[in-house]
């Protein structure tokens, strides 16, 4: 597998855990056998062993004990049999309800549903997206399509009191479950030795396992560490599209393939937004609101951004965009050649950069062949 530096500019501010935890793990890979097993780490939690660590998260990750009703875990919309993600347009939860697609007005609000902004549009707007993969994520500065969480360990805590995900509560539901299982008390023991069971121990769990998440060897990989001929004749055309006459790689450069920033690039409604008129603001429903109060208080410069993807494996993570619009490939390139879609901001906040492209048809099959065949790798395990 190749492996590549990541400047600055891609790394995700990290809790100390988690730093702690991910330097560990690349000691322990260079040691003999990886048996996880180490002197205490100081990442402020008691962690005594990365491996134990990382085999506690996976198990939290894959429990649908955790959901109220019990049913759902997260691996269930982080699937990895696709990509990480759920393969649909827009994420399911514990009722099976699109995650705020079907609730309206001023009912119970959380971090994945919907939000209600005085003065926007006069309407109430809802958020109905598309599941994320998590590849590679534990190099994010933020995480959600929005933005809202800095890191793996803050994104860890919000599904599990999230309405429309697992709609639970960590201090009366989860928390008293790990507590009264004997298998948990040895999963704790063996990453924090005899610390108690704590939500910040939990989270860290999940967010160590998720970390071991990635992709670094793909045909691209293979190419950029001097192998000419690790991409097809297609793929090494379209690997000069994106980089060229496309120009894809402006927001999509570097390792990862994203600049971690926001755009808004005009995606059309879809599922339950399409039908009702509302409106996603995106970031900006989170850059425009204040304090406690939750009012829109500036000049929406944010409104209808949504966080730039990573595009690694991005022939198995679709559908694509914030809420799914697109099923392939091909329609993304389409809508991208097309000069994105039109500006529901109300602010004018549509990026500029995307401009009609002028692609053929054999171009555009490019494109899709270096997307499709030259970022697809396999898991590091």
């Amino acid at each position: 597998m190749n492996f590549f530096p990541i400047g600055s500019r891609g790394l995700a501010p990290r809790s100390a855990s988690l730093t702690a935890a991910l330097a560990a793990t690349l000691a322990l890979s260079a040691c003999s056998g990886g048996s996880g097993v180490s002197d205490p780490i100081d990442d402020g939690l008691g962690l005594v062993s990365v491996s134990a660590q990382i085999d506690l998260g996976r198990a939290l990750f894959f429990d649908e004990r955790l959901s109220r009703p019990m049913g759902v875990s997260c691996g269930m919309c982080h699937d990895p049999l696709r990509g990480w993600g759920d393969g649909r347009p827009q994420g399911k939860g514990v009722q099976d309800h699109s995650l705020a697609g079907d609730q309206d007005g001023d009912g119970e609000s959380d971090h994945n549903d919907f939000q209600a902004i005085a003065g926007a549009f006069h309407k109430t707007v809802l958020t109905d997206r598309n599941t994320p993969t998590i590849y590679n994520s534990h190099l994010y500065t933020n995480l959600f399509w929005d933005g809202r969480a800095m890191g793996l360990e803050h994104q860890a805590q919000f599904p599990v009191e999230a309405g429309f995900e697992m709609n639970s509560s960590w201090d009366d539901h989860v928390l008293p479950l790990l507590r009264s299982d004997d298998g948990y008390d040895d999963l704790f023991g063996n990453a924090y030795g005899s610390r108690p069971i704590t939500k910040e121990r939990a989270i860290a769990a999940m967010g160590a396992f998720q970390a071991t998440i990635q992709v670094w060897d793909t045909p691209y990989d293979d190419y950029l560490a001097g192998d000419p001929s690790a991409l097809s004749p297609a793929a090494e055309h379209g690997r000069q599209l994106f980089f060229g006459k496309a120009n894809c790689s402006t927001c999509h450069p570097g390792p990862t393939l994203t600049n971690q920033e926001f755009a808004n690039t005009g995606v059309p409604a879809a599922g339950p937004m399409a039908l009702t008129g509302a409106i996603d603001l995106g970031r900006g429903g989170r850059t425009d609101l204040t304090g406690d109060t939750e009012v829109a208080i500036d000049e929406g410069d944010d409104y209808c951004k949504f966080k730039v993807p990573q595009l690694r494996m991005v022939a198995v993570t679709g559908p694509y965009m914030h809420n799914g619009a697109f099923s392939t490939l091909e329609e993304v390139v389409d809508f991208y050649d097309a000069g994105g879609g039109t500006d529901q901001s109300g602010t004018g906040t549509k990026d500029p950069r995307i401009v009609p492209l002028g692609l053929t048809g054999t171009e555009k099959a490019a494109l899709v062949a270096f997307l499709r065949d030259g970022l697809t790798g396999t898991e590091i395990k």
